[in-house]
């Protein structure tokens, strides 16, 4: 199981939090929830949330 998880997860991305946001990741640690997959779940949320607004906007150029 996390041979294949690890071979999906190849893509590294560098984010910046706020002081905030850093001190409840490490609260949430403390009760033992994995904030990698967290993150990751809420970046899977917001863009299925949002994929609508996401795509190309396809313009009608007929003029009639």
């Amino acid at each position: 199981m996390y041979y294949k998880m690890a071979k999906l997860l190849t893509k590294v991305k560098v984010i910046r939090i706020t002081h905030v946001q850093h001190t409840t990741l490490i609260k949430m640690q403390s009760y033992n929830i994995d904030v990698g997959n967290f993150i990751r779940q809420a970046i899977s949320e917001k863009i299925k949330r949002d994929y609508a607004d996401l795509l190309p906007k396809i313009k009608n150029e007929c003029p009639f």
